[in-house]
């Protein structure tokens, strides 16, 4: 397993006459659909392509639906994703309004101790720009 990365040259918004520094950038070498991971996750089981895929469709409905009802989602060792909502703040209770002060709503997903100790283990090699 390994990762790609490229070096940029970036300035400092907040001190645009300082003198550029270099930062790693991982390099994202394809995307896997739910097609192939249906067919990866495949290959480990004795159930088809299809019944995988078709378990694939139904989690990211099901996902979907629970961010829309308010529920956060626990997917195993994997990560956390949940919604979230901010905006402005009002001076009193009183003062506030989900029309003025929630101005984005979005999903936030936090990645869980499993998922990040598997990166500790992975090569980096680089790539030229």
């Amino acid at each position: 397993m390994s990762i790609h990365y490229k070096v940029l040259a970036r300035k400092n918004p907040q001190d645009p006459n300082a003198p550029e520094k270099y930062y790693g950038q991982a390099v994202i070498t394809s995307k896997m659909d739910l097609d192939a991971l249906a067919q990866r996750i495949a290959q480990n089981t004795t159930l088809g392509v299809g019944d995988i895929f078709g378990v694939l469709k139904s989690l990211e409905e099901a996902i979907i639906n629970a961010l829309t009802d308010g529920m956060a989602v626990e997917l195993g060792g994997i990560c956390d994703i949940y919604p979230q909502v901010s905006g402005p703040g009002a001076d009193t209770l009183e003062d506030f309004s989900a029309a003025v002060n929630v101005t984005r709503k979005r999903v936030r997903i936090r990645s869980k101790a499993k998922l990040n100790r598997s990166m500790e283990t992975v090569a980096l090699i680089r790539r030229e720009s």
